[in-house]
């Protein structure tokens, strides 16, 4: 078996360097042989797999967090060979690996995935946006959502607790907008806070956001939340 490995070093706030060492033995230990790139700038990794010869391989593998996901699979879904597609989770939220194993789930159980060959079918969602066309595994979102996830990008040196302090910092500023939306031949016209659409039941790490969200029944999960007060806002996070 061969493979190529993805692997950002900057995941996690640069905590996924602290995993090298672990990843590459636990390849030896399951004697998979392994090609591991390390990115060296922020879309590094689609270059990577736009340029591979996937057929040299029988697995891309990429160890990083859910962003570092996104954008290898939008590479990888511009390739005309597809070949099986997995992840070590070493980012800061790994929401989307919380639905292809248990949460508390090591490294090790993922490369032992690898190892036996196990794989499942995933729905993969495709967003048509004006002129730009782009994929998804888990989920998308815009408002109060989007914000918290800019937010969180400035403060990935707290690790997983830089999506709450997002929540709570758009949370003192938060703001609504026009949403015009369309179900069934029906528009509707809300005051809105956000919308996420989405096919894993994580968001941010730990946040169970769409708890009845399978990523293989082909269908996606619509979440809503119009205006609320912030007081009310504080009050129904805990529950996520």
């Amino acid at each position: 078996m061969k493979i190529i490995c993805i692997y950002n070093p900057q995941a996690g706030g640069g905590k996924s360097r602290k995993h090298i060492g672990e990843i590459k033995a636990l390849f030896n230990e399951f004697s998979i042989d392994a090609d591991i790139i390390f990115t060296e700038h922020a879309n590094h990794s689609a270059e990577i797999v736009a340029e591979a010869d996937l057929n040299n391989y029988s697995g891309l593998v990429v160890a990083g967090g859910d962003g570092t996901f996104f954008n290898v699979l939008n590479a990888y879904m511009k390739k005309e060979d597809k070949i099986p597609l997995g992840i070590l989770p070493v980012g800061t939220g790994n929401s989307l690996s919380r639905d292809i194993l248990e949460p508390d789930s090591k490294l090790r159980d993922f490369v032992n995935l690898i190892k036996e060959g196990k794989t499942k079918r995933m729905d993969i969602a495709e967003v048509v946006s004006n002129d730009k066309t782009f994929y998804f595994a888990n989920m998308m979102g815009f408002g109060f959502i989007t914000d918290v996830s800019a937010t969180a990008a400035k403060l990935k040196m707290f690790k997983e607790f830089s999506y709450t302090l997002g929540v709570l910092y758009n949370t003192i500023r938060l703001n609504t907008f026009d949403l015009t939306i369309t179900i069934d031949g029906k528009e509707e016209t809300w005051d809105n806070v956000f919308v996420i659409v989405s096919s894993s039941k994580y968001t941010g790490g730990n946040y169970l956001i769409a708890p009845r969200a399978e990523i293989d029944d082909g269908k996606l999960d619509l979440i809503i939340l119009n205006r609320l007060s912030r007081l009310n806002l504080l009050k129904i996070f805990p529950k996520i």
